[in-house]
């Protein structure tokens, strides 16, 4: 599996670095207030990309952030549940040495 996710990455690597040699014409970016940005045209599309990328982090991060607080106060939790005293959760009568269906007084 290891090798077909090798390979897979590597035909995808080189597919984009063959559209990024055939597209280095320069190209114009019309911006706002009358703005251009002239840069050839896989620049513009990598930071296309990265501003995808930017977008989806900051998306992503609240939950992310939130999913981390909560893991950090569940360890502490445990953390605190380890070192806690344990309560006796065995009756008496379930204690090794007492015997059961005895008809009589208790020990």
């Amino acid at each position: 599996m290891k090798l077909i996710t090798w390979i897979f990455r590597i035909v995808l690597f080189v597919l984009l670095f063959v559209l990024a040699l055939r597209n280095t014409a320069d190209a114009d970016l019309q911006l706002f207030f009358g703005a251009v940005w002239h840069a050839p045209l896989i620049l513009i599309l990598l930071a296309a990309f990265g501003l995808g990328i930017v977008a989806a982090l900051a998306a992503v991060a609240p939950g992310l952030m939130r999913q981390r607080m909560e893991a950090a106060r569940l360890r502490r939790a445990l953390g605190a549940a380890r070192t806690a005293p344990a309560v006796d959760a065995v009756p008496p009568e379930a204690k090794p040495g007492v015997p059961y269906n005895v008809v009589g007084p208790k020990v």
